[in-house]
């Protein structure tokens, strides 16, 4: 294979294509010519059905032992016949820090190098030294029960030497934050976090933990049922630590730290501790612009909402001076029938239900003089249109 393993476009392969280079180069560098992990090709390979090279088979071939190779079965309907394997893209790189944010941390790291984790615990932490105390006030209460089963409940765990390894450089990080300004707190969920300028940043310091397979206990096997595994997958310890900060970070900072056989905790401390001094001003530059994002926010909802009232109120005057239009029409339309009547030949003096024509008459034309709009001015009209409000309708 001569392609480039720095490739960056998709590639459309076939089937068959596919099928010839698996069984002629091996996964992981196969993988690497497409930009994908040799994870991410298996599974496209189970996709289309094209059986791949085993575990073991490369190094059984180098060695000269018989290998078996298999055949590509024909699609069915459902296998596609190609795929375009899309390269993954790389990971985000780290943002350049402010150049102050960048001297500071500088400054951190380099001050931290000075710091050595103790052998010993001789004058812990103030938190530290509470875990130890409590610890023991907990030994006590249950070397004075007389109830096993209470005794049992009330007998803490005793430390591990992974847990008072973890306390010794768990003290001498704190008391390198500390010479940085920092202060370290527990909350009641046991919960630590530094506050650096006045931002909280939330960590955690474990033991890395590996699945394991381990065969069943007498006890297991009395209930094992046929086709059940002889053995049961738990974790076990390793003895690294791995220290975590749990506060999402700007920038793509570094937000885990593994120790290795070649890099210990206590040497990955300085970066730590650099990191952590720089995330403080990082953290109150985020929440300076959440809380302007929040206003700006705020800002553009009062204003939608002022408009939007604002045209409420505009359609409910509109509304009413439709309303009176419509009443004028009605009133000249009660004019003319008004007139219309005056108009004819009759005697006024004609009783209609206890009244007079004449009074009747007369008492349309005051209706009529009410009821026009017209009759109350300019002024008037738009005095009342101005009166109705948002919730007038």
């Amino acid at each position: 294979m001569t392609e480039n393993h720095a490739r960056k476009d998709p590639r459309e392969v076939s089937r068959e294509e596919l099928y010839r280079q698996v069984w002629q180069t091996p996964m992981s560098r196969l993988a690497l010519e497409y930009g994908i992990s040799g994870n991410g090709l298996a599974k496209i390979c189970d996709r289309l059905k094209v059986p791949y090279p085993k575990r073991g088979y490369w190094a059984r071939k180098a060695a000269g032992q018989k290998v078996i190779t298999f055949r590509l079965p024909p699609g069915d309907e459902g296998t596609p016949q190609s795929v375009t394997i899309t390269p993954t893209p790389p990971p985000p790189q780290p943002q350049k820090l402010p150049d102050e944010v960048q001297i500071k941390s500088e400054a951190a790291r380099a001050e931290a190098t000075t710091i050595s984790v103790s052998d010993r615990l001789l004058r812990p932490h103030p938190i530290i030294a509470r875990w130890l105390a409590e610890h023991d006030r907990k030994k006590r209460e249950a070397r004075l029960e007389r109830d096993p089963w209470r005794k049992n409940l009330l007998k803490p765990t005793e430390w591990s030497e992974s847990d008072r390894r973890r306390h010794r450089i768990l003290d001498a990080l704190f008391k390198g934050m500390e010479r940085q300004g920092a202060r370290v707190q527990e909350d009641d969920r046991h919960q630590l976090f530094f506050e650096v300028n006045g931002e909280k940043i939330e960590f955690q310091i474990r033991e890395k933990q590996k699945q394991t397979r381990r065969p069943l206990n007498e006890d297991e096997q009395r209930w094992r049922t046929p086709g059940d595994s002889d053995w049961r997958r738990e974790l076990q310890p390793t003895g690294k630590l791995v220290f975590s900060i749990k506060t999402y970070l700007p920038a793509n900072l570094r937000r885990e730290w593994l120790e290795t056989d070649k890099a210990s905790m206590e040497s990955l401390l300085p970066d730590i501790i650099a990191i952590l001094v720089a995330v403080g001003p990082l953290l109150v530059e985020r929440r300076k612009q959440r809380e302007e994002e929040e206003r700006q926010r705020r800002f553009a909802e009062q204003k939608r909402y002022e408009e939007q009232q604002q045209r409420k109120l505009d359609d409910n005057r509109w509304r009413r001076f439709v309303e009176l239009a419509v009443q004028r029409r009605e009133a000249e339309t009660a004019r003319q029938l008004l007139e219309a009547l005056k108009s004819l030949d009759v005697n006024l003096q004609n009783e209609i239900a206890g009244n007079s024509i004449a009074d009747w008459i007369a008492w349309a034309e005051r209706r009529l003089l009410r009821s026009d709009p017209l009759n109350h001015g300019v002024g008037a009209i738009f005095e009342f249109i101005a009166q109705f409000t948002t919730w007038t309708y």
